[in-house]
């Protein structure tokens, strides 16, 4: 074997998983392959790179709100800089209010707010035009629920303090090197044509690539949305869809008025804000004085997926600012200034993540868009059902039962906040 374990993927599932099991066992020889040049250059850094631990069922609270610790603790405990702000998170809601409201505010984790509590001057209209009204069927906005361990992060920057730990502790990496199939083989070959047979055992053998064939005794996928095309072939179910999602850059004098208008913060840096039409959000990011917008767009999205997906200019100016002035006439005057695509590994049931494990390899997927803000949990998780432990114990103190993150007994409580 040429290691002990090999993980197929380095953005933040591959790279916390591989952190964290060798922690668990410093011995092991761990290789860590991917196609791009470098770690995370897939959709871990394409992201939204926000956190936040809203969420409606227990499962995707206790992976997010955990991780979200462990971050606060590499950059304020360790010193290490992930770009980590605590910006919040802003719900903007009308008259309806929505079911999961009353979830996350019987569990302390968000708070009612009105409009001349969160914003410094004009920057939002509360009331859109009849036109906007009648045409798009915006509704007035009477508040919003406001939750505060929430924020923004630096995905390149997170994804750096596990590649030089990982590094440190002697991990190979293996970059440009592209996966094309699993080689399944019998357990016990008798080398004749055509193994495996139906009724021999299997395992999977190696790992073809664009360099040559890897081996190991075990395996990891952390493909994200790559992992369909690699587990069909051998008749497993990733239980995956591929969803795109882009996210474009808005610049201009005008924008610096809703980036800095905010009252819940020293820095006055808006909260990451959700408006209550069409999924359309507002990310802040006062690195480049811009905002990220971008929507969780379903009905209407095919489930297509293309290697190298490019952003939809006309997405923006038909679908994401129409909404977006009916509310914040600054972007009357805004101007795009970059924009890029990728994709939701995107679990269709409950948009909870699946980590199984079918013969030698282990599968981390289906984290629905909320990889990084999950990603530490997730690891540990990995790390759980690589040592074959019942429960993963994470970074605050709780320990998660790992079944529920497999097929035969996962969980059916599906997730209402997803973005």
């Amino acid at each position: 074997m040429d290691s002990d374990l090999i993980i197929v993927g380095s953005g933040i599932i591959g790279l916390t998983s591989a952190y964290h099991i060798k922690r668990q066992n410093p011995d092991l020889s761990i290789t860590i392959i991917d196609k791009a040049p470098t770690y995370s250059q897939g959709n871990t850094g394409k992201s939204a790179a926000a956190f936040r631990n809203l969420f409606t069922t227990s499962l995707n609270y206790s992976l997010s709100n955990s991780s979200i610790d462990f971050y606060r603790h590499i950059q304020e405990d360790l010193g290490f800089n992930i770009g980590m702000k605590f910006t919040g998170y802003l719900f903007l809601v009308t008259h309806q209010i929505p079911g999961w409201s009353e979830i996350l505010e019987e569990r302390g984790l968000v708070k009612w707010m009105e409009l001349d509590e969160i914003f410094e001057g004009a920057v939002i209209t509360r009331k859109p035009s009849p036109d906007a009204s009648d045409i798009i069927g915006l509704d007035e906005i009477t508040g919003g629920f406001f939750g505060q361990k929430c924020g923004i992060m630096e995905p390149d920057l997170l994804s750096a303090f596990y590649y030089g730990e990982l590094k440190r502790m002697g991990v190979d990496f293996q970059f440009n090197t592209e996966v094309r199939h699993l080689n399944l083989v019998p357990t016990n070959p008798l080398n004749y044509p055509g193994e495996p047979y139906i009724w021999q055992d299997k395992t999977i053998g190696g790992i073809e690539t664009n360099r040559g064939t890897f081996r190991a005794e075990k395996y990891i996928l952390a493909t994200g949305v790559w992992t369909t095309s690699l587990l069909d072939p051998l008749g497993i179910d990733s239980h995956i869809r591929p969803r795109k999602r882009q996210i474009f850059r808005i610049g201009g004098e005008d924008i610096k008025k809703i980036l800095y208008s905010s009252k819940l913060n020293p820095d006055r840096v808006a909260p990451f804000i959700v408006l209550p039409h069409a999924g359309v959000y507002i990310r802040p990011n006062p690195k480049e004085n811009s905002i990220w917008v971008s929507a969780s767009d379903n009905i209407g999205r095919d489930f297509s997926f293309t290697e190298d997906p490019l952003p939809e200019r006309e997405f923006y100016d038909l679908n994401l600012r129409p909404v977006l002035e009916a509310y914040f006439p600054a972007f009357s005057s805004a101007r795009v200034d970059g924009s890029w695509a990728g994709y939701y590994a995107y679990n269709t049931i409950n948009r909870t993540p699946y980590i199984f494990r079918s013969l030698n390899v282990i599968v981390a997927t289906g984290t629905s868009g909320s990889g990084i803000l999950k990603g530490d949990s997730i690891g540990r998780i990995v790390s759980a059902v690589y040592s074959g432990d019942e429960q993963a114990l994470l970074y605050d103190g709780s320990s998660i039962e790992v079944d529920k993150f497999g097929i035969e007994n996962h969980s059916l409580e599906r997730e209402l906040v997803v973005l």
